[in-house]
């Protein structure tokens, strides 16, 4: 049943996994034929993003954190005159101006909100709890989310839905070119093991151990290679991208290591490599490693966040200690030293994958929420 008109409010000028998972959920409910329009700031990404999907959207200003009365005003108006219903909010950011819209709306609208960020801090407090008021769903995606809201809020635990953020299955796996055709492309070598690691060059995203680790384990006598993917974070420079470089060079590793840019179609980086390893200290929800898994390739993931979970507390992949190269490197030796059971944890993780986080079950479950507040 078709849904009454959606909006989708997200102020961030960023563009990262937060913004890309808004953007695909926005096309997928537009693809199912729901009314959507998407909130965003002018020449934003999310709104660059938005126009080439051919997503409607509005523009609106940056918003202040509290108490931004004139710009509720604003984006309610806005939202009568389009008929929206339901507004969907992603980033925490926007929590206190959602709730204001809907105040200033006369309570017209639904409120949504689909966390992308763990809570952190207890928010037990009586502005935390009026500002979580407000809320009518409160979307999460794995267990232990769930249970820090329960045990870190007021919020009513019968408005929290459990609904992991899904990928599109067969586009992404109908993708995959051959290992061979693959490293061509990236410009690898066409044999050996090569180990990767896929996100932006940032301290937190762990690249400095994985290079420390790879030092220790060719210490050892083994042969691997390691082909970093990602451009430096945004404003902050090139400054951690020459650490690592000249990492990569105190150690004597440069015809190891390849350093290869952004790429929006990651299925070649997947591909091309043997073992993938999550550097990150924590990640809220690793969309990287559900792409591993659902490429098949084997993953190694730190013990911390969301990736445990995501890995089934380490049946669907290897985990080491967080901040630990050396634990790292033995993780890895030990994945890669038992061929059999390196295939084997593959395919029970893209099987498991595939089934618990298919887009198409992420939009029906969605849906479902709001069926339940019309």
């Amino acid at each position: 049943m078709k849904l009454p008109p959606i909006a989708i409010f997200c102020s961030s000028e960023s563009w990262g996994g937060l913004e890309m998972n808004t953007a695909r959920l926005a096309l997928w409910l537009h693809e199912r034929g729901h009314s959507i329009t998407l909130f965003g700031l002018w020449e934003s990404p999310l709104v660059l993003q938005a126009k080439t999907d051919r997503i409607p959207y509005r523009v609106t200003k940056r918003n202040m954190r509290y108490f931004d009365l004139v710009g509720a005003y604003a984006v309610s108006k806005e939202l009568g005159r389009l008929h929206i219903r339901f507004l969907i909010l992603v980033d925490n950011r926007d929590l206190d101006f959602g709730g204001l819209v809907k105040l200033v709306s006369g309570n017209r609208i639904r409120l949504i909100y689909q966390q992308h960020m763990r809570l952190g801090i207890t928010k037990k407090d009586p502005v935390h709890t009026l500002r979580f008021r407000q809320l009518d769903a409160w979307i999460t995606l794995l267990p232990y989310m769930k249970e820090e809201i329960l045990s870190k809020t007021r919020f009513p635990k019968e408005r929290i839905h459990l609904i992991p953020l899904g990928l599109d299955v067969e586009i992404l796996r109908s993708r995959l070119p051959s290992k061979e055709q693959a490293r061509e492309e990236l410009n690898l070598p066409s044999d050996g093991t090569i180990i990767g690691i896929l996100g932006r060059l940032d301290p937190q995203k762990g690249q400095h151990l994985l290079i420390e680790a790879l030092h220790k384990l060719n210490r050892k006598g083994e042969k691997y290679s390691l082909l970093i993917m990602g451009e430096t974070t945004l404003h902050e420079g090139e400054d951690y991208r020459k650490k690592l470089q000249d990492l990569v060079s105190t150690l004597g590793l440069e015809s190891l290591i390849f350093f290869r840019g952004y790429q929006k179609d990651v299925a070649s980086f997947f591909a091309a490599i043997d073992l993938f390893v999550l550097g990150s200290y924590e990640e809220t929800y690793g969309m990287v490693t559900i792409e591993a898994m659902l490429c098949g390739t084997p993953v190694v993931g730190s013990n911390a966040g969301g990736t445990a979970e995501l890995l089934g507390n380490g049946s669907y992949g290897w985990l080491y200690q967080p901040k630990d190269p050396v634990d790292m490197a033995a993780t890895i030796y030990r994945a890669l030293g038992d061929p059999p059971k390196l295939k084997q944890v593959a395919i029970q993780a893209q099987l498991y994958a595939v089934s618990a986080f298919s887009h198409t079950d992420e939009c029906i479950k969605i849906e479902g929420v709001l069926h339940s507040l019309a």
